[in-house]
């Protein structure tokens, strides 16, 4: 028995009376029988089947119960088959080359009852065994690739975070160095330029930080909201301040549109703002000089959408299904950190946070003609 599924046996003989025979003793003791009148449906109902066990004949015309023997224990799914070949009576040769074919054991005929019956259970439990041992070596394959695969993406993930973790840093450190460089006696305009440099830097790194931190700790569910209600245009606003040094850096108009959205929405602002700041740093970096990335929101009864667009590039198609996926990067085979969308956890981050506050974020794209990033936040938890 399977499980609660009665075992499955072939019984195969080209003489109708001895199918007839086998096919009422075992049905008697619980099996299901399917059965076969040569060599050839033999196959073709193993095939299909996938019986527990045959019961072979080996003189049949055509095909004979050797030729099936040896087919089936050729083939890598049938290798483990339980077989059991009914011979003449005192056919000796004929047992001993069943044996050599492969056979796990032999019957005489006339079939006694009793003893086909035993060897039967006998061939199947050495076949569950066989399957325990087949269905571990499954699963120890299934799990060893998933600990390449674990890897593959903890290398890819160690890469990406120090290259983006690299990239801001070094801008600190060489804003750092002008300011030692040039003295106290530097010109306030340059001492405000720097300033303003290093501290882009500092947020951007400290972004990739708290990325990380956040999605980790919402993947466990240990992210802890600090709801409040916000104004829709406070938050825009804010956002577009701090996204105003990197807007004039990479020569992008950077835009505002709200027109006058009522009450608030029920947010942790802090979370909020991230989004927000993750969703129009990667507008920018994905619009060529010139274009223009637009910030707005919307009233829409119970919750408010948010959207970022942009004039920029677009995502490819072949990975705008799982840009929200982890360490998915915004660009085809680009290096991560180089205009793509960093270590891949930024927008896996805006995701993650919006769903947490009970709303849903989507995106709009078409290589080569800009992109719609858009998000609703509910007016109540």
């Amino acid at each position: 028995m399977n499980g609660n599924r009665p075992s499955t046996i072939l019984v195969v003989d080209d003489d109708p009376r001895n199918i007839r025979l086998m096919e009422s003793i075992l049905k008697t003791s619980g099996y299901a029988v399917i059965t076969a009148e040569d060599g050839e449906q033999a196959l073709e109902a193993v095939a299909r089947r996938r019986p527990d066990a045959v019961l072979l004949d080996v003189m049949m015309p055509g095909v004979s119960g050797f030729d099936v023997c040896k087919k089936l224990r050729s083939q890598y799914e049938t290798r483990l088959l339980p077989i059991i070949m009914v011979t003449s009576l005192n056919a000796l040769e004929e047992k001993v080359q069943a044996l050599e074919m492969g056979a796990d054991d032999f019957l005489s005929k006339p079939v006694n009852r009793m003893e086909m019956l035993a060897k039967l259970r006998s061939i199947l439990r050495v076949k569950s065994l066989h399957d325990e041992v087949e269905q571990t070596r499954l699963q120890l394959e299934a799990k060893n690739r998933e600990l390449v695969r674990v890897e593959q993406l903890k290398e890819k993930l160690t890469q990406m975070v120090v290259h983006d973790l690299k990239n801001p840093l070094s801008g600190i450190v060489g804003n750092l160095q002008l300011l030692e460089l040039q003295g106290p006696g530097m010109p306030a305009d340059s001492f405000r330029e720097i300033l303003a440099r290093t501290q882009e830097g500092a947020r951007q790194l400290m972004g990739l930080i708290l990325n990380i931190l956040d999605v980790a700790r919402m993947e466990e569910e240990k992210l802890v909201l600090r709801r409040q209600a916000l104004r829709p245009e406070s938050l825009l606003e804010d956002c577009l301040r701090q996204a105003e040094g990197l807007s004039k850096k990479v020569g992008v108009d950077l835009r505002l549109r709200v027109d006058g959205i009522p009450g608030s929405v029920d947010a942790d602002p802090e979370l909020t703002g991230r989004v927000l700041a993750n969703l129009v740093t990667n507008a920018l970096k994905h619009t060529p000089p010139g274009g223009r990335v637009e910030v707005g929101a919307v009233d829409q009864g119970d919750q408010v959408r948010f959207w970022v667009q942009d004039t920029g590039e677009g995502i490819p198609e072949e990975i705008l299904p799982r840009v929200f996926d982890k360490f998915v990067v915004g660009t085809s085979g680009a290096d991560p950190g180089d205009g793509g969308y960093g270590t891949g956890l930024g927008l896996t981050f805006c995701k993650m946070a919006v769903e947490a506050h009970g709303g849903s974020i989507r995106v709009q794209s078409e290589s080569g003609k800009g992109s719609t990033f858009s998000f609703t936040l509910p007016r109540e938890a």
